[in-house]
């Protein structure tokens, strides 16, 4: 299938929109348990953060293929994701209601984070790498990990860090061929994590 990567500055509305439903549909994560608005508000805020690095792989056709993004300040669009209030509550409100487990989820995940949420001068989180189910297993994944690796490197970054689950051998082993090393192993909420960290000097 034909595609190119575009940065996230280059969404519609409409793609920010297909990139969130992407993100529930292959992303168990908290934030997809969140519920579709606060997704979407996710991306929304990553597009206009400038300490974003954001790629997506969109088909001839304009659906949503893939995605990588990071950040060296993954902790302001958390913070932001709870502003205005006035939206958040309710929203957390509706999310609570339908699914009581995800308070205790987000409880859980704020007391057992890695406690890397500060990263040192020079540093870039990998936050999220997805590709859609059909796309598997045919490269994109490496692509748009590479492409990021890439263009953290021409921003001046020293290093890249990302938390994957332990479980998730497949990932592991994408991260491991780009060059990543583990280094620690956390819990968090529910997930054994690897954080692991590459070296771009």
């Amino acid at each position: 299938m034909d595609q190119r990567l575009i940065r996230f500055s280059e969404l519609t509305e409409e793609d920010l929109r297909d990139l969130a439903l992407l993100h529930r549909a292959v992303m168990h994560t908290l934030l997809s348990d969140l519920g579709p608005p606060m997704v979407l508000r996710y991306y929304k805020i990553a597009q206009a953060d400038p300490n974003v690095i954001g790629l997506c792989a969109r088909a001839a056709s304009g659906e949503i293929l893939g995605w990588v993004m990071g950040s060296s300040h993954p902790d302001k669009i958390n913070a932001q994701l709870r502003s205005p209030l006035a939206w958040f509550v309710p929203q957390m409100m509706q999310v609570v209601l339908a699914h009581p487990l995800v308070l205790w989820q987000l409880i859980s995940s704020v007391f057992s984070a890695s406690g890397e949420e500060n990263l040192k001068h020079g540093t870039i989180e990998l936050t999220y790498i997805g590709v859609a189910p059909d796309q598997k297993g045919k490269g994109l994944g490496q692509e748009l990990l590479n492409s990021f690796i890439e263009a953290s490197h021409l921003k001046g970054y020293r290093s890249v860090v990302l938390s994957v689950e332990k479980e998730n051998l497949p990932a592991v082993s994408l991260y491991q061929k780009a060059g990543f090393k583990i280094i620690k192993t956390f819990t968090e909420g529910h997930y054994q994590r690897h954080r692991m960290e590459l070296n771009l000097a």
